[in-house]
């Protein structure tokens, strides 16, 4: 055997190694995201011009993935979405890419944020409920707001940050999200002083009460 036809045969086998690599990838994608992270989408029984969009999973892939699968699918139907959400939170980035997908949402549609009863949206799912136009809540949903926090990507455990990483993390975060959010400017200052190393929880009417802008209809 020659030696061109020996390249060849190599060049050959390490294309199928490659594909049947990324094969294996995609497939296994599937796999982890197998019954995770499943979007509910169907019209609004009372108002069949609203769309309504279920979210009940953490803040992480496959979220992004589903929310741009249905807007696909649903975007030139009615003219009114409500995203419905009950989440204990998750990933900054993939809460990022989500918001992405709201924005193109709001492009044709009004888009409307809700929380129903003893139903909760914790961490970086608040930053979600605050892309409403509207934000409804029960008396009784739960809110929670806490400093960002680093985990190991490979490892998934927390990260022992020094303190001016923390910080900074924790200011970046608060501009990204909140400053330029409806929330009230005031609010958010207590917030900043009083969120550090703790986990604060609030129910929709507190919310209201407060004067926090966050919740502007109690349902």
């Amino acid at each position: 055997m020659n030696q061109r036809l020996k390249n060849r045969m190599m060049l050959v086998a390490t294309v199928f190694m490659l594909a049947a690599t990324a094969f294996l990838i995609a497939r296994n994608e599937e796999l982890i995201f197998l019954g995770r992270g499943e979007l509910s989408v169907a019209r609004d029984r009372a108002d069949p011009d609203t769309i309504v969009f279920t979210w009940r999973d953490k803040v992480e892939a496959p979220m992004a993935r589903r929310f741009e699968e249905a807007w696909r699918e649903w975007k030139n139907e009615g003219s009114r979405v409500v995203i419905d959400l009950h989440s204990p939170g998750g990933v900054i980035g993939e809460g990022e890419r989500v918001i992405r997908v709201i924005d193109r949402m709001k492009r044709t549609h009004v888009v409307d944020t809700r929380v129903r009863g003893r139903r909760a949206c914790y961490s970086m799912c608040v930053p979600i409920y605050l892309q409403g136009e509207e934000r409804y809540a029960a008396p009784n949903a739960s809110f929670m707001f806490h400093e960002p926090t680093a985990y190991d990507f490979y490892t998934g455990e927390k990260v022992d940050q020094p303190q001016f990483e923390k910080d900074m993390m924790s200011r970046k975060f608060f501009e990204m999200y909140f400053v330029n959010s409806p929330m009230n400017p005031s609010w958010g200052q207590r917030l900043v002083q009083d969120w550090k190393g703790k986990d604060l929880f609030y129910s929709g009417r507190e919310l209201v009460d407060q004067d926090s802008n966050i919740v502007t209809v109690l349902e």
